[in-house]
């Protein structure tokens, strides 16, 4: 509600302003990550693009009355995050039923609703169970809840349930004495409404990548790097078509797949600005067999002008995989190839000098390797004062998504041996978008670059390296469109 206020406070809509510039963010604290001018005031925005950047006075000379204006208010405006290593299928699939096992009361039930509610696209059912037969759901409310989804949710008994207003239509439902739904089901009409649900809910693409790309930009993401199949692509390209994409998605198929990609003259990071692919991604094999097999694999797509990432944790995965990569460079030949290790975890010390070398990106997780709590790990520090070209991800759904959560886990990992705040931000923007080879394109807030933007509630370079995750998303802007 809060973010909600606030928005409706700060947004002026109402059309075009002097020649191309669409959007104007004003009295912002904008760290651009652009070294040439590291602080600005205001940006100015025409279609997807930044214009320019720089100071009040400036930038709102550039605004005719009639301009979209956005008032930061002082507060902290980032480039748009980008989650370096993500799994956007297992994120949909997360809201494939909800728990309402731990639910104590009705409030509890509408709260997670919402969240279901907030990230769902229009028309997907609100499936779950676990519903205590002691929680009595107001129908009016749920619908005020659940307004542009159908809701199916299985009580503790599963003889019971209940269901809104638009299930109940769909199923022609009229279950109490006076004839109208009330919203508590059973029996005939509990075996029609679920008859009503579609059976393969779980394998709606479309649906389950539209509700994770919906939860990716509410946490200030822009951009996300997906190991999957260029079958997520193409239904990411459809649903940008429509205008329901609301995150820039570089797409990496199975490493064992790259000659598919290579027959059809795919290179890496070819496609448009929202949808990319070419990238390939293998595991660390250690028997014979498939270490023999990744070995000629990583040398064909490298060699096919595919970007190969290699998933290695240890110090023995990430030193043989080390070794491949230098085999396919000696192979093939010099170029900007920008291998990749995901993960790459516990290395060991008599390789830091290895993993600096030009071009390498160890693409990795704080949320899921650096939370404090885990002892004290300075791995992060060591990487970078060697020289290690760093980009940070989640591995969302295994992990949580929030960048912020992300950035405290990599500040105080070390306890005095973490990296900076700076660092650990440019390793989500710049740091991600070099690992995509987008650096001339995003992660950064300077003239020409895509409109990618995150405005947070908290300065995190001034807090407290404990209070961090105090920071909250209070915007996103994605192309100069608020997502």
């Amino acid at each position: 509600m809060k973010r909600i206020q606030w928005l409706a406070l700060l947004l002026l809509f109402t059309g075009t302003v002097f020649g191309q510039v669409d959007l104007v963010i004003v009295n912002a604290n904008v760290v651009t990550m652009n070294r040439s001018l590291p602080k600005a005031e205001a940006i100015a925005i025409a279609g997807d693009r930044i214009i320019s950047v720089g100071n009040n006075s400036e930038i709102t000379g550039l605004a005719a009355p009639n301009a979209r204006l956005i008032d930061a208010r002082g507060r902290l405006v980032l480039p748009g995050f980008n989650d370096a290593h993500v799994h956007l299928v297992s994120i949909g699939n997360l809201f494939s039923s909800a728990d309402l096992s731990r639910a104590k009361s009705a409030s509890d039930v509408i709260l997670l609703l919402k969240e279901f509610a907030r990230f769902f696209p229009k028309g997907r059912w609100i499936l779950g169970s676990g519903l205590s037969t002691q929680i009595r759901i107001d129908l009016a409310e749920l619908d005020r809840t659940t307004p542009g989804n159908p809701l199916f949710i299985y009580r503790t008994d599963p003889a019971k349930a209940i269901a809104n207003s638009q299930a109940a239509a769909i199923a022609g439902l009229k279950t109490d004495s006076a004839g109208t739904f009330n919203g508590e089901i059973s029996g005939n009409e509990l075996a029609a409404l679920r008859s009503k649900v579609p059976q393969d809910h779980t394998r709606d693409w479309p649906a389950i990548i539209e509700t994770a790309s919906n939860y990716a930009a509410a946490y200030g993401i822009t951009s996300v790097q997906d190991t999957h199949s260029d079958a997520i692509a193409a239904i990411a390209s459809d649903l940008n078509a429509k205008g329901r994409l609301k995150v820039r998605l570089y797409d990496c198929v199975s490493l064992s797949e790259w000659s598919r990609l290579a027959v059809r003259g795919v290179r890496a990071a070819e496609g448009s600005s929202m949808v990319r692919t070419g990238c390939v991604k293998g595991f660390y094999e250690e028997d014979d067999e498939g270490f023999e097999s990744m070995e000629k694999n990583i040398s064909g797509a490298d060699k096919a002008g595919l970007q190969v990432l290699i998933h290695a944790i240890g110090p023995k995965a990430i030193s043989v995989t080390l070794d491949l990569f230098g085999k396919a460079i000696a192979a093939n030949g010099e170029r900007d190839r920008r291998f990749r290790l995901e993960h790459a975890h516990l290395a060991a010390k008599n390789d830091l000098k290895r993993l600096a070398f030009p071009g390498l990106i160890l693409s990795m997780q704080p949320n899921l390797f650096f939370e404090p709590g885990r002892g004290v790990n300075d791995e992060l520090r060591s990487l970078l004062d060697g020289g290690a070209r760093i980009a940070f991800g989640s591995d969302a759904a295994i992990s949580d998504i929030n960048p912020i959560s992300g950035i405290y886990a990599a500040v105080n990992a070390g306890k005095g041996r973490g990296i900076s705040i700076e660092e650990a931000v440019y390793a989500y923007t710049l740091g991600a978008a070099y690992a995509e080879f987008q650096e001339r394109e995003k992660g950064s807030i300077e003239p020409g670059k895509l409109a990618d933007l995150v405005i947070l509630s908290d300065d995190v370079f001034r807090l407290a390296p404990d209070r961090i995750r105090d920071a909250t998303v209070i915007m996103t802007i994605m192309g100069g469109r608020i997502t």
